[in-house]
Parts: C-alpha cells; sequence; structure tokens
C-alpha cells in the first residue's frame, strides 16, 4: 500500500514537472505516464487529482487552442482538427469564415501585398495557407481576397 501512495505521489510530481512547460490533454498525460512505466491504476489516479486540483483541464485547453488556432496563428479546419486529434481532444465548433481567417495569416506573415507578384512569390503564399490546414479553394481565395491584382493560377 505504501509503494502504491509512493508510486501515486511520483506520478503526480512527474504530471506537475511536465504541466509546468506546458498544457496537456489528458490523453497526453496519460501516454506519457504509461511509457514513463506507471500503471493504469496509478495514471488513472494522478489524472483525477489533477483535474481535482486545476492542474489539468481539457476543456481549459480546448479554449486555448481554439483561440490559437482562430486568433493568434489564424489556421485553417483541417489543421485545427488535426491538432485536437492529435491531444485526443474533440474539435470545436469554429465560428467566423474560414477564408477571412486565411487572409488574416497571410497579413500577419507577409503584411500588405507587393505592387509586383512573381510566380515563385505566390506559389510561397500558396503553400503557406496549405500549410496552415486551409483547402486549395480557400487558399486560392484568400489569395484573391489578400491581392486583387494576382491572377486566378497560384
Amino acid at each position: 500500500m505504501q509503494e502504491h501512495s509512493e508510486r501515486l505521489a511520483q506520478a503526480i510530481a512527474q504530471s506537475l514537472r511536465w504541466l509546468r512547460v506546458r498544457d496537456l490533454s489528458t490523453q497526453e498525460l496519460a501516454q506519457r505516464l504509461a511509457a514513463k512505466g506507471y500503471n493504469a491504476i496509478e495514471t488513472r489516479e494522478a489524472i483525477e487529482w489533477l483535474c481535482a486540483e486545476g492542474y489539468l483541464s481539457d476543456e481549459r485547453l480546448s479554449r486555448r487552442l481554439a483561440a490559437r488556432y482562430t486568433e493568434e496563428q489564424p489556421s485553417g479546419r483541417l489543421r485545427i482538427e488535426q491538432e485536437f486529434a492529435r491531444r485526443g481532444l474533440n474539435p470545436p465548433v469554429i465560428e467566423g469564415d474560414e477564408e477571412s481567417r486565411a487572409v488574416r495569416a497571410l497579413l500577419e506573415r507577409f503584411g500588405e501585398p507587393p505592387e509586383g507578384s512573381e510566380p515563385r512569390a505566390i506559389a510561397r503564399w500558396f503553400r503557406f495557407l496549405l500549410q496552415r490546414g486551409f483547402e486549395p479553394e480557400v487558399a486560392q481565395n484568400a489569395l484573391q481576397r489578400w491581392n486583387p491584382r494576382l491572377n486566378d493560377e497560384p
């Protein structure tokens, strides 16, 4: 019994060290604890304690990620869904127009569009939007809104 409580205390201490660095979902924390050799009971009890004490919250993490990917680093639906799935969270209902987020991403990354644009630069902007998780059609429309002087071919 004493060994169990010592292992639980160690699991909690290790979890707090990880959580000090960055927010984790319960799934991510469970995977890390399992990789460190903690059994399912120790992992479950540590997670329950951390949630009860307010150190771990999937809801809080979901809100932070949603704000990051819609406001701070505007991203497309594909990237948002992928990031939430990777962390074991349910994707949020995304408010607002995806095309507007794409234009905002272009403005934040590249500023105002230049007067003349080479095909190489246009392709770079297009790839940037695709990497941010915007679908090709959304990226194309956003490029047109960002720089109306562009032709229809990326």
